[in-house]
């Protein structure tokens, strides 16, 4: 936590991505999805032998299975590269998005008065609040800052903005959506 005068309240920074809870897991899911898809193939190579109908539905069901397990590599490899910097102040949230793999950097910014609620979703593996402003909704993810996130937890709610659980059921406050059209 930094503490100067009209600077920074809090600044938190990712932990590393072998960090996050649950990767190894999904990291040995993926791959063992990945040894079935090479092993149903060769399923396949030997069913055409047999039955072409039987191998062609085994062909689509695998190609399908191994579109599914190419987009969960993706976002694996996807999310390792995103570097999160959040900033609270007294005035405003500051969520900066670093993409290693695009080389862009993303910036946005929500000011703390504005905010009539925040929604959170405590869940270990996805974890994120999002900042709800009549003009704006700014998703910061929480998962990346590990035990820290508790910190973002506990300035919005000093600041008196009311956090809502979603996971406790806790209802959802009606806010007026001012957006010019």
């Amino acid at each position: 936590m930094v503490s100067t005068p009209g600077s920074t309240k809090l600044m938190l920074v990712s932990n590393p991505y072998t960090r996050r809870v649950g990767l190894f897991p999904l990291i040995i899911a993926i791959s063992a999805g990945w040894v079935f898809v090479f092993l149903w193939s060769a399923v396949t190579a030997y069913a055409f032998w047999y039955n072409n109908y039987w191998a062609v539905v085994l062909l689509a069901s695998t190609l399908a299975f191994a579109s599914f397990l190419t987009y969960m590599s993706y976002s694996l490899v996807r999310d390792a590269f995103q570097e999160y910097t959040f900033e609270l102040t007294d005035s405003e949230a500051i969520l900066t998005v670093l993409d290693k793999l695009k080389h862009k950097k993303s910036m946005f910014m929500i000011l703390l008065d504005d905010v009539k609620y925040a929604e959170y979703y405590p869940y270990s593996d996805s974890s994120c609040i999002i900042l709800k402003a009549p003009y704006y909704e700014m998703e910061v993810p929480l998962w990346p800052l590990g035990e820290r996130a508790q910190d973002v937890i506990d300035f919005l709610s000093g600041r008196g903005i009311r956090i809502v659980n979603v996971q406790s059921d806790d209802p959802i406050p009606e806010v007026r959506q001012n957006i010019p059209h």
